[in-house]
């Protein structure tokens, strides 16, 4: 029976990564067609992609005057070699040449909402807007409980420069950012990540993020490192920026900046909220803590295979960093006990040819929803009001799905339903 049926699966791991990807598909002075070649970076980022495999990335610098540029690097490093699971945000825009984006792995996530902080507390724009994205994780079982863990995003790329007015704009999105988490009182798993262009842990923009007034909003930095992060070997290993020794397109100097962030919420730091940072997986990839000053390819990087370091040094001057959470999905819960209606009545197994009867229900049925057990919806048809419906979804591969029916009062039946 329906009732006993259970899902295997209570944990998955999922990584979170961020990389400024260098003017990817926007040329100025001096990031051309010859030291900025799309096709250069496309190769590198598929390399990249191969090796990290992150489920979800976030990316500063991507070109904003078309969406055309974003679909750009889907299509040719995020889905390749046998990858179509990716998908990516809208191009939020806001007027920039360089704007952020995410790309996320559709089998384990679904995008349910995208906003922008575009302004600071007194009502100016911002240098850069922050992007903010909502996701749900895509488990098994929300075909029982409608319902699954959460992950809200925020991409940042904060204002370069070393100078006292770059710190207060940097500042300026930083205190945006916290006061809008303040104004929703946010709760849950957050990230806040991207190119944050600090030089020490004392800034203000920093100071912002991790000792906010109210603490329960607060962000930490998994690796726990603060200091003067800028061109001090005592922090190589966390050094993010650059991987060239000489200038140009890419910023040169070597390895000699902690630039690039991911920061979590106390509920993910300590699991509240079904997530967990998963301790000693965050790392900036490439970097072996033998870079001061010098390149990413130079002396011989072995953290990462040959082809990844090359691409690493060809695709941006910055280094992707990349951690991993752990999810806990929702309580198996038998799809028995959460049922509010009466059991539907239709012929199981079926050929995908199939009359569901509704006429034994006290209530009219307002929607009918069928999801594979990965809790992909497949099908929806919404009823009026009539006591039966014939459905046609001879198209399904043969296999175990769900059928959820809604009431108008959204009391839930859920049913396993079979195609042979």
């Amino acid at each position: 029976m329906i009732g006993e049926y259970s899902f295997a699966q209570t944990k998955d791991t999922v990584s979170i990564m961020t990389y400024n990807l260098l003017y990817y598909r926007e040329m100025t002075s001096f990031c051309t067609s010859n030291n900025n070649s799309t096709t250069t970076k496309e190769n590198a980022m598929e390399d990249i992609i191969d090796y990290a495999l992150p489920d979800i990335m976030l990316v500063n610098e991507m070109g904003g005057s078309s969406p055309v540029n974003s679909f750009r690097l889907l299509s040719n490093s995020l889905n390749q070699n046998g990858r179509t699971n990716y998908s990516l945000a809208n191009n939020s825009g806001n007027g920039s040449n360089i704007v952020n984006m995410i790309f996320y792995n559709t089998d384990k996530f679904v995008l349910e909402s995208q906003s922008a902080i575009t302004q600071d507390l007194s009502g100016s724009n911002l240098v850069r807007v922050i992007d903010l994205y909502n996701l749900r994780y895509v488990d098994s079982n929300i075909a029982v409980h409608h319902d699954t863990t959460r992950i809200h995003i925020l991409v940042g790329h904060l204002k370069a420069g070393s100078t006292t007015a770059n710190q207060n704009e940097r500042a300026d999105a930083t205190e945006a950012v916290m006061a809008y988490l303040d104004t929703i009182n946010a709760s849950g798993n957050y990230i806040m990540a991207g190119d944050f262009n600090l030089y020490k842990s004392t800034e203000p923009a920093y100071q912002d993020l991790i000792n906010y007034v109210n603490p329960t909003l607060r962000f930490f930095d998994p690796i726990n490192v603060a200091g003067n992060w800028h061109n001090n070997s005592i922090y190589s290993s966390v050094h993010t920026q650059s991987t060239h020794s000489s200038g140009g397109c890419f910023a040169g100097g070597g390895m000699d900046d902690r630039f690039d962030f991911i920061l979590a919420s106390d509920e993910i730091m300590n699991n509240t909220d079904k997530m967990r940072y998963i301790p000693n997986s965050y790392e900036a990839i490439g970097q072996d803590g033998s870079r001061f000053n010098q390149t990413i390819i130079s002396p011989t990087n072995s953290s990462v295979p040959i082809v990844v370091s090359q691409a690493l040094y060809d695709m941006s001057d910055h280094l992707p960093v990349i951690m991993d959470i752990e999810v806990t999905l929702p309580l198996a819960t038998s799809i028995k006990e959460l049922s509010q209606l009466e059991k539907l009545k239709f012929q199981n197994p079926n050929n995908g040819q199939f009359v569901i009867d509704f006429s034994n229900q006290k209530e009219k049925i307002r929607q009918v929803e069928i999801f594979d057990l990965s809790g992909k919806l497949l099908f929806v048809k919404s009823i009026g009001s009539e006591d039966y419906i014939e459905l046609n979804v001879s198209e399904f591969p043969k296999g175990t799905y769900i059928l959820r029916a809604t009431s108008n009062s959204y009391q839930q039946r859920v049913e396993k339903l079979i195609k042979i």
